[in-house]
């Protein structure tokens, strides 16, 4: 049954994608699976084997897959973790390979409630790019900019298109109609500013501003067992931060550190390295300095939290997907999945027919969950700026009992286990509510801070 609102049915209609990454990929496999015909716009020419792309500046850093995200993945490409596995990515068990310090307090480590996948950005794209453009309904067109839409007021017919180099780098646009436009373009993204060309309403924006940066490098550990059998070390303090991952080839880790707003990103070796003295505890220098770095330092400032009220002024023929529609600060290592909820948000819809606008309610409600965790913790920090950075009385309440929540991960397995299938968007917020959360934040004694760090299980 054909979908008249959004112009794609099953096996029917054509569904144009802005932008080629990990949400425009799986926007565009999930579309395969309802139009007739699919096209990726990307401006980046793809490359022949896992490496950093110019259009994605983050993929040097720290990335995780959050066990939601792969298996909303798998969903439309099965099978994808164990490929993922067999080319190098690290499955890092929740809270068994974990040594993590939250609110000056180690949490314990005991049996898996979940796992993380722990792997290069280049890594993942390239695994999901295969599979996504080996559809026999999917065509990608590489090294190509979209300009704008095409359409009007009530309704996008298509998008316009334009060469990057080459002799048609400078000249007319070329329209390519669509029944759909899907905008996964990333932070980037230019369609407030082509619905109004249109002359249609833009979306109103929500923003939460850190003001942080991280920094990143690669490093062979060198501890040889001796400091821990944890896998992924993960230190937060109220202004710096700490996160080393272990990822492909065996033996290599990423370090990143947060650093704090108004500092001038350390991408020096000697002061990239400096950080660690910053760190709320001593494990991370402990293990750099066994370490041998094997890359530069790189730095990221990008850490904004911003979401779109798409749902509010979409018109037919359009809706936004991914880090275009509800970007969420990269620390906290939820993007890649949150794009995979997406996706799935976008399946049901369009398999339920439902019209543009409570399609576009639905993609926002994917990311809630993630856009309220980051912003929750942003909200905190030193000298945080935007329209909806100012705490009410119900963060205020919030960030108090979760921080009683985290104090008690130390002791309690099961109120350790419920906070990170939070994390990990496997169980919703209210889960935190449940009777025996309740209790142990309120009448269990936390963990003590002077604990010494459970290095061995």
């Amino acid at each position: 049954m054909g979908n008249g609102q959004q112009g794609i049915g099953d096996g029917s209609g054509h569904a144009v994608v802005v932008g080629g990454s990990i949400a425009g990929l799986l926007a565009a496999v999930v579309l395969a699976g309802h139009a007739g015909r699919v096209t990726l716009v990307e401006r980046d020419r793809y490359p022949d084997r896992p490496e950093p792309r110019k259009g994605v500046p983050q993929s040097k850093h720290t990335h995780l897959l959050l066990e939601s995200g792969l298996v909303a993945m798998e969903r439309f490409l099965p099978g994808l973790g164990a490929e993922l596995v067999a080319s190098g990515a690290r499955q890092v068990r929740s809270p068994t390979d974990y040594l993590q310090h939250m609110r000056g307090r180690w949490f314990s480590r005991g049996l898996a409630t979940s796992t993380t996948l722990c792997l290069t950005r280049p890594l993942l794209e390239h695994g999901v790019r295969a599979r996504v453009l080996a559809h026999p309904r999917i065509t990608a067109v590489q090294g190509t900019d979209v300009v704008g839409l095409t359409g009007s007021a009530e309704r996008v017919t298509g998008v316009l298109l334009r060469e990057r180099g080459g002799r048609r780098a400078d000249g007319e646009p070329t329209a390519l109609a669509a029944d759909l436009v899907v905008d996964a373009a990333g932070r980037s993204s230019r369609t407030p500013e082509w619905l109004r060309r249109l002359g249609a309403a833009g979306p109103t924006e929500d923003r939460v501003e850190s003001g942080m940066g991280y920094v990143t490098r690669v490093y062979r550990d060198g501890s040889d067992g001796a400091l821990t059998d944890a896998r992924l070390v993960y230190l937060v303090g109220e202004t710096m931060g700490a996160v080393i991952v272990p990822v492909e080839p065996e033996g290599t880790h990423m370090i990143t550190f947060a650093t704090p707003r108004g500092e001038a990103l350390p991408t020096e070796p000697a002061a990239f390295e400096a950080l660690a003295d910053r760190q709320p505890h001593p494990l991370v220098r402990q293990w750099l300095d066994k370490a041998e770095p094997v890359s530069p330092v790189f730095g990221y400032l990008r850490t904004e939290n911003v979401r779109r009220a798409y749902d509010r002024v979409v018109p037919d023929g359009l809706l936004v997907t991914g880090d275009a529609l509800c970007a969420l600060n990269p620390v906290f290592g939820q993007g890649m999945s949150t794009a995979a909820l997406d996706a799935v948000a976008l399946d049901e819809s369009l398999a339920a027919g439902r019209a543009n606008r409570p399609t576009q309610s639905a993609l926002q409600e994917a990311s809630a969950q993630a856009w309220a965790i980051a912003t929750g913790a942003d909200k905190v920090r030193p000298g945080v700026t935007g329209n909806a950075a100012h705490r009410s009385v119900r963060d205020r309440f919030t960030g108090w009992y979760f921080g009683r929540v985290q104090e008690r991960c130390g002791v309690n397995p099961e109120v350790q286990a419920t906070f990170r299938r939070v994390l990990a968007l496997l169980a919703p917020p209210t889960a935190l509510f449940r009777p025996v959360v309740v209790r142990s934040v309120l009448f269990e004694k936390g963990a003590s801070p002077d604990a010494a760090a459970p290095l061995w299980l």
